[in-house]
């Protein structure tokens, strides 16, 4: 179903070419352009024009490498974003469901003429203004009957909401699967911070403790320094008294 859908939204925007890219590119990942160029029978540069206006719409995203045997040439590897192209084509199909929906609003509230001979259509209007003549060949105008012009609008309309709902569905489900990727992603960086303001604090902690036992000893040895500055002048005033 998704492949199917891709498919028609490449085609859409790139050509038939893009077709044939869908397959080469679904459910992979980083696909070198040199490859996918190979496998379609284009040169580099047409492979490279369709990707381009695939990636201009976001179906398409690529990181490039500096490739050292082509003399450091930058390749380009190529991988589909399969949400952005499924979300792009449900919005299409809703513009189309709503003009089909207005051509049918049209058609069953107006009248409208025909000419015979030209096959040409116009609205009550119009005919009014050529006097329900048609103004090509002069013909009378005749009263079309629209009931299998609005049927087909209504099997049109029918059709693309179906389409719409699967899309819908495949839409939500590619959503809520990037949503609990976001989630992964998002507790494994909240754990790896923690465990970085974690290293951090035991590093601070050891720093202060480092700091402290310098501190420490500082005062110790000013300490034993004025005892012993204490014990001389001591010594000194004993020696002065026995004389």
């Amino acid at each position: 179903m998704q492949i199917d859908l891709l498919k028609d939204v490449a085609s859409s925007v790139a050509g038939p070419n893009a077709v044939k890219l869908v397959d080469l590119l679904y459910n992979k990942k980083d696909v070198n352009e040199f490859i996918i160029a190979n496998k379609l029978k284009l040169t580099i540069n047409q492979t490279r024009n369709i990707l381009y206006k695939l990636a201009d719409e976001g179906i398409v995203s690529f990181i490039k490498k500096k490739d050292k045997k082509k003399g450091g040439w930058y390749t380009y590897f190529w991988t589909i974003n399969l949400g952005k192209s499924l979300s792009k084509f449900k919005d299409s199909l809703t513009r189309q469901i709503n003009n089909l929906k207005e051509q049918l609003a049209n058609k069953q509230k107006g009248r409208f003429y025909y000419c015979p001979l030209c096959k040409a259509e116009f609205n009550e209007e119009d005919a009014l203004l050529n006097n329900y003549t048609c103004p090509e060949c002069g013909e009378l105008m005749q009263l079309k009957d629209m009931s299998e012009e609005i049927s087909g609008i209504e099997r049109d309309i029918s059709k693309f909401e179906k389409i719409l709902s699967e899309v819908d569905i495949e839409v939500q489900s590619i959503e809520a699967k990037e949503g609990k990727a976001r989630v992964r992603v998002e507790k494994a960086e909240a754990k790896k911070k923690k465990k970085e303001r974690e290293k951090a604090r035991k590093i601070k902690a050891k720093l202060k403790k480092k700091l402290g036992e310098v501190k420490k000893n500082k005062v110790k040895k000013k300490k034993t320094k004025k005892e012993k500055v204490k014990r001389k002048k001591t010594k000194k005033k004993s020696k002065r008294k026995r004389k």
